[in-house]
């Protein structure tokens, strides 16, 4: 039998119960206030990291005043295109750093649709930089500094810092006619005051999210009243290399309104004659079920999406006419925006970056290779061709080709019982094609020439550096016609001339350096051919691309190329 507790006993063991209790919430209040001080301590490192890469800016006199940040150990740096437009006609200004030093300021390139532009401090070996985060990833509530030279309060160049939250993205601030639009911006409740305008907005990670430059002011004064916004970093990044290599760089547009309709979703209302999606098939009444892969719901949504891409973008369209969808590529017209002074192209600077695109091209297709690079060049092509528009397919044919530095290439047509055929010659100016009848031969079709001559330059020209003027420019990795995974990567394109009229623009991959398309286009014509290079591998020691996909006006095929021989 168990006998009852003693009535006093509840009374003993209440101090006891009390004791364990407070102790328990203080060791709480220890743990919480260690996360605090941790927190803390982590937002000052982010700070004291991130802060010398912010750049005070001003014009050659010390006058003016905005910022800017560094993204690259040589001093390139972004900012407002509105910071900078008082530059333009020098193109010359200053940047203070938190090290206390004024450095030499360069206007490079300058996006005015979009109010960003590129600028390149020079005085040092190595500038401190900050990297360019992923925008896409940022959420509603997530932690957001501002950093820059907020009412100019910054004379000894270091920056002011204000923290807040992620307000809102996917934002669309109207410009003026076809400046300083804000496409697809992030709104942040971080104090954004007149001085920060080309400053960064950092997430938590110290990777910058956005270029500052707008926000909602009190009808009484130029002070922010807790709206920010800032332009998205993933646009931006899509403009960079053409703002690196000195250009004007463009927006792209549809030429065609929209209205959205409850009920009924977003429907093309008019479509302009002529231009890009009249060219593309596209009609008034289409509705618009998605833009490149993206579902739009509102009219505004629509407008923000398509703000962020470049001219000469093609984009696909899900569209839905007279109860059926319909699939349209259409390679958007550029925007003209507006400006008080004509922008001309810095020869010196265009050509830097030139260099430096065929100078890491180089790079990676001889990677650890020590021995000289080869004078002459032995390989086959696996031709496979695509189905017509009628459905038939033409046979598969072989060849061999050889190639020596400075000199024609030669290709011969190698039957199935190993007897050869014609012998095409071709440079980056002709091609001609000699038959087996001694002394007879012609010159090919354009298209093929076009083609042939392209692929002569890539080992001519591109692995050596340009004597030739070239022009720098971005697009999209693909063209109409070719709906593929890999034309999303964005690609530095080097426009070069291959005669009078035709002109061959190679696209390089900004990640990997490595050439993945080029596009050939005769301009008197308007006949065009499209390239894709893939399959790179190891030849010898050097990286090369061993397929070759093809499409010009009427066909399409692909090449495998095999049984390589190099001489040395």
């Amino acid at each position: 039998m168990i006998s009852p507790q003693p009535p006093y006993f509840p009374l003993l063991c209440l101090p006891l119960c009390l004791v364990a209790i407070a102790a328990a919430a203080d060791g709480r209040m220890d743990s919480d206030l260690d996360l605090v001080l941790r927190a803390q301590e982590r937002r000052i490192e982010i700070i004291e990291r991130v802060s010398p890469s912010v750049v005070c800016i001003f014009d050659s006199n010390e006058q003016g005043g905005g910022s800017g940040v560094i993204i690259d150990p040589d001093g390139y740096g972004l900012t407002n295109y509105h910071v900078v437009a008082g530059m333009l006609r020098t193109r010359k200004g200053l940047g203070g750093l938190p090290d206390h030093q004024l450095y030499p300021l360069e206007v490079l390139g300058i996006d005015p649709t979009g109010d960003v532009a590129m600028f390149r401090l020079t005085g040092r070996e190595v500038f401190p930089y900050v990297e360019l985060g992923d925008s896409d990833q940022v959420r509603v509530g997530d932690i957001a500094y501002v950093l820059g030279n907020a009412f100019m309060l910054s004379e000894d160049y270091t920056p002011t810092v204000t923290v807040g939250l992620v307000s809102g993205v996917h934002r669309y601030q109207w410009g003026v006619g076809n400046n300083l639009v804000y496409s697809d911006c992030i709104q942040t409740d971080a104090a954004v005051n007149p001085g920060n305008s080309g400053g960064p907005l950092f997430n938590k990670r110290g990777e910058v999210i956005g270029i500052n430059g707008r926000i909602s002011i009190n009808t009484r004064g130029r002070y922010n009243v807790g709206l920010g916004y800032a332009i998205s970093s993933n646009q931006i990044k899509r403009f960079i290399p053409a703002l690196r290599a000195g250009l004007l760089a463009r927006h792209g547009t549809l030429q065609a309104k929209v209205e959205f309709y409850e009920g009924v979703g977003t429907v093309f209302t008019s479509v302009t004659p002529g231009q890009a999606a009249d060219k593309a098939g596209l009609i008034a009444g289409d509705k618009l079920l998605s833009f490149d892969g993206l579902s739009i719901v509102s009219r505004n949504h629509y407008a923000s999406l398509l703000g962020t891409y470049p001219a000469n973008w093609p984009v696909t369209l899900q569209l839905e006419r007279n109860g059926q969808r319909k699939e349209i590529v259409v390679r958007l017209d550029p925007i003209e925006p507006k400006l008080r002074h004509p922008f001309t192209v810095t020869r010196r600077i265009n050509q830097r970056e030139v260099q430096r695109v065929l100078g890491r091209f180089a790079e990676i297709v001889r990677g650890d290779r020590t021995s000289p690079h080869p004078t002459e060049w032995k390989w086959t092509v696996d031709r496979r061709y695509r189905p017509a528009s009628d459905g038939t397919v033409k046979p598969p044919q072989r060849f061999e080709v050889s190639q020596a530095a400075g000199q024609p290439a030669r290709m011969r047509r190698i039957y199935e019982d190993g007897s050869h055929g014609a012998i095409i010659e071709y440079d980056a100016r002709s091609a001609v094609r000699h038959t087996s009848r001694a002394g007879e031969s012609f010159v090919l079709a354009p298209d093929d020439a076009m083609i042939l001559g392209a692929l002569h330059l890539i080992q001519d020209k591109l692995l050596t550096p340009p004597e030739e003027e070239t022009l720098a420019d971005v697009v999209h990795a693909g063209s109409a016609g070719f709906q593929r995974a890999q034309e999303s990567r964005l690609l530095e394109v080097i426009a070069w001339p291959m005669g009078d009229e035709t002109i061959v623009r190679f696209g390089f991959d900004t990640e990997t350096g490595r050439l993945m398309r080029a596009v050939v286009r005769d301009r008197a014509s308007g006949t065009e051919a499209t390239l894709i290079f893939g399959d790179y591998r190891d030849i010898g020691g050097l990286l090369f691309p061993c397929t070759l996909e093809v499409e010009a006006s009427g066909y399409a095929y692909q090449d495998t190329l095999g049984n390589w021989e190099l001489s040395p």
